[in-house]
């Protein structure tokens, strides 16, 4: 039932906002890409969190909530323990606020950028009488979690196949890969030296480049690429073929500030320090993924859509990545290699027949680019999007 008395529909985004990851740059892209002229966008977050300072660069309108902040995963299966559910439960004052920000703004569907916030918005939408919507964006099982919030739902906005609920109707879930702004996110032939010259002493620097370009945690297998390095320090002495690993990004949570250090201690003890780099956080990736050669998303868990895999392919990159998750269907034999989780030998192997092959590289580069603008085109998935926003409303 629609509330508002204007031709527009008045939507509520809900995400907490404690961290900025895939999820979240989605989402400012799609609150970039909106229609305005058909729907006003209101986005539920912490008031004083750094995705509501990006949110405000986007014009729409911010209503700080009280909402569950990221959890600090420390089990790679398991996504939730005891405690975080306790915590998430003493966030039901937030109902409260919920209930009286859909009064306020006359709110006409709300869309839930993940599950905590799907739940809670879900006993909201319930009581006003409007339609509620969640991005899955993740690909493992929260079990009864799972099957309470469909129950909630009007509609689920798988973000790859990974993520199909095989216990939901499928006319509830409707499939919209994550989108990339194809024209947006190409860095200029300047910007890639620039960003050349800042990480290498030496500009001339002929390397070729692999990458990671994520936040830096235990579930992104990202000591496996050290290994990797290790091992292809001796193949390349032979071949005369020079590769450095970039590690781009940051850590969120104290574990992941101890990962870091351990990372960096493996380097020293594996002897890699002159072909690996840690630039820290960057916050244009656009120009240091069209800066690497080759992206690698060495996942040990599931990942609902990589944004790393399809900003990659956006830039006509190869991607070397484990075959969980969404991954295994956004990389194909044509744009890229999908070698076995927790396997550095895997990687390195990966990795030399790339920098063996420049025409292949070169090629699968290419295609990926191709496939990007089949799939990840963000007009197209935001009108996809916008369409699913409508027959909600009818």
């Amino acid at each position: 039932m629609k509330i508002s008395d204007t031709l527009k529909s008045n939507i509520l985004y809900l995400d907490s906002g404690s961290g900025i990851g895939g999820g979240q740059r989605s989402l400012l892209l799609l609150l970039n890409l909106l229609d305005k002229d058909r729907f006003t966008p209101f986005v539920g977050c912490l008031g004083d969190s750094p995705f509501a300072a990006e949110v405000e660069k986007t014009e729409t309108r911010i209503v700080p909530l009280s909402l569950p902040v990221a959890h600090n995963k420390k089990d790679r299966v398991r996504r939730f323990t005891l405690g975080d559910l306790l915590e998430d439960f003493r966030q039901l004052r937030v109902i409260g606020q919920l209930h009286r920000t859909v009064k306020q703004h006359a709110i006409d569907l709300i869309h839930a950028n993940s599950l905590s916030v799907a739940l809670l918005g879900g006993i909201v939408a319930r009581i006003n009488r409007i339609p509620i919507l969640m991005h899955k964006r993740y690909a493992t099982s929260y079990g009864i979690l799972d099957r309470l919030c469909e129950r909630l739902l009007h509609r689920v906005i798988l973000v790859s196949e990974a993520t199909r609920w095989n216990f939901a109707p499928a006319a509830k879930q409707t499939l919209i890969y994550n989108g990339v702004d194809l024209d947006a996110f190409q860095a200029s032939p300047k910007e890639i030296e620039t960003l050349r010259t800042e990480l290498f002493r030496d500009a001339s620097d002929a390397s070729l480049l692999a990458g990671v370009v994520t936040r830096i945690t235990p579930e992104k297998g990202i000591h496996f690429l050290i290994r990797a390095m290790a091992e292809l320090k001796g193949l390349f002495s032979i071949t005369g073929t020079s590769i450095k690993l970039l590690i781009v990004g940051g850590p969120y949570f104290e574990k992941d500030v101890d990962y870091m250090e351990e990372l960096k201690q493996e380097v020293a003890n594996l002897g890699v320090e002159d072909s690996v780099i840690f630039t820290g956080f960057l916050s244009d990736t656009r120009v240091v993924t069209s800066l690497l050669d080759i992206i690698l998303v060495p996942s040990i868990i599931p990942e609902a859509c990589p944004r790393t895999i399809i900003e990659a392919m956006a830039v006509g990159k190869p991607v070397i990545a484990t075959p969980l998750g969404g991954s295994k269907e956004l990389v194909i034999p044509e744009t890229g290699i999908l070698v076995p989780s927790e396997d550095a030998s895997a990687v390195a192997d990966a990795i030399a027949i790339l920098a063996a092959d420049p025409e292949r590289l070169i090629a699968m580069g290419r295609s990926a680019r191709t496939r990007a603008v089949q799939l990840f085109n963000s007009e197209k998935n935001t009108a996809l999007t916008e369409a699913v926003y409508t027959e909600l409303l009818v």
